[in-house]
């Protein structure tokens, strides 16, 4: 007996050493790996990843175990990116110590890359929090690794409808990825989306919503991808008192009586300051708080309920939420700010019908001559399938034609977006094609009037092609990290 128990023994020790050995190699490799792809300017998160992940399946899990806090996820169609980074910056306000996967890799390889990229040649993982953007698809995979202490779901919108189907799969993969997490974890989501309200509820886990309370202007946009339009109880049609944008807002079923519920947080005023941000009033549990917020747009709103809900969930001090708030920029690719040759450039990552559309809502909220590039790709992170143009609601732009001093496409789809624009209502003539994206951001900044802005709407690999070719220009960070 006593010689098989030392045997079993033995034999865990043998593997518990191989086990820290695949660990200590796969971190190594990935290092090395991300090392070799920044010195040749690629770049790249993909590989680094899948290849850490190989030496060892276990890698993701057993690094984010070494956080003391733990680890949370930011999942959602849109506004991971900037959600996830708000977040990121309250934290480390309160003075925490985080891994964030800040260049928006959000599959389980980019998480993994992300987490050797932050740990030492020891294997070890120092800081306290891991906050993870992930996509939806992928959210299930990643929290069943890392197990994360919270969840964060912004909303959910038809989205590369070549990769995911109709929304009905992305609230499923949503759903298992919340059944996924520890029981005592908790959960926030976005009370204006009938869809994730009703999914929510059945997780059992402790939830925090939070929604907007404020009237905005009517919308006058047609093509709204209004995706959730039937109740999710009885499959009846919703209908709404406040509509903040697609199917996001104050609804309730006629039917069965399924509506919305107050938020736990709630944005309760907003007022435009005289610098262009934003005052607004927050309304938390126990008590009220006033932040200037810098970012644009009614999309950017939600992202930052959504970071204030997850920080009153861990319990962070409201000085922290409003500090770091007022301090935050535009995260990669998402209104993200430069300055080039004396004009301003704005680029916005477009990647369904929704964003979109609330892109071109900032666009056409400009009083000033505007030159725009848009620049479509269909590659795999892209989604193949391009046919959500024609859902986006271009033909908005026809209303401020006079005010477009440069209108230039571009990309791999550039001549199937030109055709778009001409059904929008917008001029052949006026639209200038240009296959070559350094020669189509050079026309775009030379029909840019003096002191004017320049709108960059590209898609996910466009706007990788975009920022490199801004890197060999010198502009390799925007203007507010300098």
């Amino acid at each position: 007996m006593r010689s098989a128990k030392r045997q079993h023994s033995k034999q865990g020790g043998i593997n518990n050493r191989l086990f820290k050995l695949k660990l200590l190699a796969a971190t190594w490799t990935g290092k090395m790996l991300i090392s070799l792809t920044r010195v040749l300017g690629r770049g790249g998160t993909t590989l680094p990843g899948r290849t850490a992940l190989k030496i060892a399946p276990h890698l993701s899990s057993s690094l984010t175990n070494m956080l003391p806090e733990g680890s949370l996820i930011v999942s959602g169609t849109n506004g991971k990116t900037t959600t996830s980074a708000l977040i990121t910056g309250i934290l480390k306000e309160a003075g925490f110590k985080c891994v964030h996967n800040q260049s928006g890799s959000n599959m389980s390889w980019g998480v993994a890359s992300s987490l050797v990229a932050a740990a030492t040649w020891t294997g070890r993982l120092p800081g306290d929090w891991a906050v993870m953007e992930v996509d939806e698809g992928a959210f299930p995979g990643v929290a069943r690794d890392i197990r994360p202490r919270g969840v964060v779901i912004t909303n959910v919108f038809r989205d590369q409808l070549d990769r995911y189907g109709e929304v009905d799969h992305v609230l499923e993969a949503i759903r298992r990825g919340l059944d996924i997490q520890p029981e005592d974890g908790f959960e926030v989501i976005n009370a204006d989306d009938p869809s994730l309200v009703s999914i929510a509820a059945k997780s059992g886990k402790k939830r925090w919503s939070y929604g907007l309370e404020i009237d905005l202007p009517e919308d006058t946009f047609e093509n709204t991808g209004r995706d959730i339009k039937s109740c999710p109880v009885c499959k009846e049609k919703l209908s709404y008192e406040k509509i903040y944008f697609a199917h996001l807002g104050h609804y309730r079923c006629p039917s069965c009586g399924y509506s919305r519920q107050e938020p736990d947080v709630k944005l309760t005023g907003m007022e435009k300051t005289s610098d262009g941000k934003t005052l607004l009033q927050i309304s938390l549990p126990g008590e009220n708080i006033e932040i200037t917020f810098p970012l644009l747009g009614t999309y950017n709103l939600y992202n930052l309920l959504a970071a204030v809900t997850c920080a009153r969930a861990l319990n962070i001090e409201t000085g922290s939420i409003a500090g770091a708030l007022e301090k935050s920029a535009p995260s990669f690719g998402r209104m993200e700010l430069f300055e080039l040759e004396g004009k301003t450039v704005v680029m916005a990552l477009i990647k369904n019908p929704v964003g979109a559309n609330e892109v071109l809502r900032t666009i056409l909220s400009q009083p000033d001559q505007i030159s725009l590039l848009v620049a479509i790709n269909d590659k795999i992170a892209d989604g193949t399938d391009v046919s959500w143009l024609w859902d986006v609601d271009f033909e908005q732009l026809a209303s401020i034609k006079n005010r477009l001093s440069g209108l230039t496409v571009s990309g791999l789809r550039a001549h199937d977006m030109a055709v778009r624009f001409k059904y929008a209502g917008l001029e052949p003539a006026q639209v200038e094609i240009r296959d070559n994206m350094a020669e189509a951001i050079g026309q775009a900044v030379e029909k840019a009037v003096p002191g004017g802005k320049i709108f960059i709407l590209p898609t996910y690999t466009a706007m990788l092609e975009m920022r490199r070719i801004l890197n060999r220009m010198g502009l390799g960070k925007p203007y507010w990290e300098e």
